[in-house]
């Protein structure tokens, strides 16, 4: 019995020896006042090793990260890392150490065989580990410097509200686990520490071992995220209208691509007079409706249209568009959906089912996926192409979205994005965005909001203007940031620039303000000084044929604009 629990701790050695603390240094975006950036700050959190001498973590622990340093347990010596990959979406990142000799250790792998480098990484379990099994979440939570261990079970296994799949535990999880491995009673990996439910008691989420395997495998194959992923103001540049455009929101570690969709939205079929309707006559079988189909961008449409959609009577092309409203969704690469919208969770616990959106998730961007849809009572088989989900609203900062600004009289605009909602819902009197925050993207479309009203002479009348969608700048509908900016600049021409605006969901009252351009422009230095801004725009505001101007100051801008169109006539 003795020489039992004399291997255990031995084993638990080894195991904690693959786990380290990391210690970060940060800036990140002021959304609010989006050409500052926050204190610098520091934060802790939790990796571990991996094969191919590499740490996992969370992403939202190395995200805006300026240095990064990890030791492990087993050792007082602190060393720097570099981030190599990231996915914000999946809320993970791989590091790199850069003395990894001596992190490591000195013995050469080649030489002292498997047995040896297997200290170096940490086993990840191959399957899902079932409901009420017994798992150990170790880490450097808040509370002490040294490694900690809570103990738990698995409490549920789900989708988060993105699809991508989720184990809920009841092992502690604090400030600083962040990143962990979390064990089964083999002593294997089965996910990776994320977060846990803020007023909840005892509830934790975790990355499972088949979500972490998935963005492992797109770092070693190499696959990155599209330039229109990262920004919508990126989609010209790939079009080819702007040949000399600089990609936005490309700086940083490599990211992979987003979560994969098929540009549907879905509504469960319980309803037994929907279904009849729809052609399903068992009011027991699966299904879902399409409910909405999102307009994808101009590059995907071919993709994501396949050549030829045939029913199961026949071999007869049936429509190039795929995919229509009031179509029913039975099967996904040949799994039943419930009317519900589930599906079994494996072939082995049928008895659990979790959402058919897994299905989807899981594969990447660019893979394709066969579905078999009723429409209008008749069966049919589509094969689609995986696409990155794109909000109008874009979703996450430094992946889709970015603290981009055009100052104008006073009037700070900026683009529409989650991070900005975040960073003023608890204001008093905050709206509610929820009806156009969660809109398919459309090109490079951007709702621009009126953020706030830097008050000076000049905005007299207009200081608790905040929170408004810009409709127009001198009657001209800008689609996105940098279109605003160049209407602005030409509008500066003009007697008056006059910005015509609305509150969410009430586009039937329009506020105007209206402002005498001569004095826009004799205020600019003056706001910018009083507010330490150094620019009146952010750089990827710029339009793109302004690129070798000076645009620190629309001053300055009009100046060098006047002169280029002078000398080009």
């Amino acid at each position: 019995r003795g020489k039992k629990s004399s291997v255990s701790a031995g084993q638990s050695g080894l195991l904690h020896s693959c786990v380290v603390k990391l210690i970060v240094q940060s800036v990140t975006p002021n959304y609010s006042e989006p050409w500052r950036r926050k204190a610098q700050g520091s934060s802790a959190g939790t990796g571990f090793l991996v094969g191919g001498r590499k740490i996992v973590t969370n992403a939202h622990v190395v995200r805006r990260c300026t240095h990064v340093r990890a030791r492990k347990s087993s050792s007082p010596v602190m060393f720097s890392c570099t981030v190599e990959w990231i996915s914000i979406p999946l809320d993970l990142a791989v590091l790199s150490v850069i003395d990894e000799k001596d992190f490591f250790g000195d013995e050469d792998e080649s030489k002292s065989g498997s047995d040896s480098s297997n200290q170096h990484k940490l086993s990840l379990s191959p399957v899902l580990p079932r409901l009420d099994e017994n798992v150990t979440c170790v880490g450097f939570p808040r509370g002490g410097q040294q490694i900690s261990v809570t103990r738990g079970v698995v409490s549920r296994v789900d989708v988060n509200s993105y699809g991508v799949l989720r184990i809920q535990i009841d092992a502690a999880i604090n400030p600083g686990n962040s990143g962990g491995p979390v064990f089964d009673e083999r002593r294997r990996v089965v996910g990776v520490a994320s977060s846990h439910l803020k007023g909840g008691s005892n509830i934790g989420y975790i990355i499972p071992v088949e979500v972490l395997s998935h963005f492992l495998r797109m770092c070693d194959d190499g696959i990155e995220a599209s330039t229109m992923e990262r920004s919508a103001l990126n989609e010209s540049k790939v079009l080819g209208s702007e040949k000399d455009a600089t990609f936005v929101g490309m700086e940083g570690p490599k990211m992979v691509p987003g979560v994969a969709g098929i540009g549907v939205q879905m509504q469960s079929l319980e309803s037994k007079a929907l279904r009849k309707r729809l052609g399903l006559d068992d009011e027991h079988s699966g299904g879902v409706r399409i409910s909405g189909l999102w307009s994808p961008s101009p590059q995907l449409q071919e993709t994501l249209r396949p050549k030829a959609i045939k029913t199961e009577k026949d071999d007869t092309p049936v429509d190039p568009d795929c995919l229509h409203m009031d179509d029913v969704l039975l099967t996904v690469n040949g799994v039943q959906v419930g009317q519900d919208g589930t599906i079994p969770l494996s072939d082995t616990r049928s008895y659990e089912r979790i959402g058919h959106q897994v299905l989807i998730t899981r594969n990447r961007v660019g893979e394709k996926l066969n579905l078999g849809i009723l429409r209008a009572g008749n069966p049919m088989t589509a094969v689609v192409t995986l696409r990155p989900s794109r909000y109008l609203c874009p979703v996450y900062d430094s992946f889709d979205a970015h603290p981009s600004y055009v100052l104008c009289g006073g009037c700070i605009f900026v683009p529409l994005s989650w991070p900005w909602i975040t960073s003023h819902k608890k204001h008093s009197g905050f709206p509610s965005f929820n009806s156009v925050s969660s809109l398919p993207a459309k090109g490079d479309d951007q709702i621009i909001i009126l953020s706030k009203v830097l008050a000076d002479e000049v905005n007299v009348g207009y200081h608790s203007k905040k929170w408004l969608i810009l409709k127009s700048v001198n009657g001209k509908q800008p689609a996105n940031i940098r279109e605003l900016a160049h209407h602005i600049v030409h509008g500066c021409n003009e007697v008056n620039i006059e910005f015509r605006l609305f509150r969410i969901c009430q586009e039937h009252n329009e506020q105007v303000i209206c402002m005498d351009a001569e004095e826009c422009r004799q205020s600019e230095d003056r706001i910018m000084k009083q507010h330490m801004i150094a620019s009146w725009c952010s750089d990827d505001a710029v339009p793109v044929e302004w690129g070798d101007l000076n645009t620190t100051t629309m001053n300055r801008l009009l100046e060098d604009v006047a002169k280029k169109e002078s000398s080009s006539c």
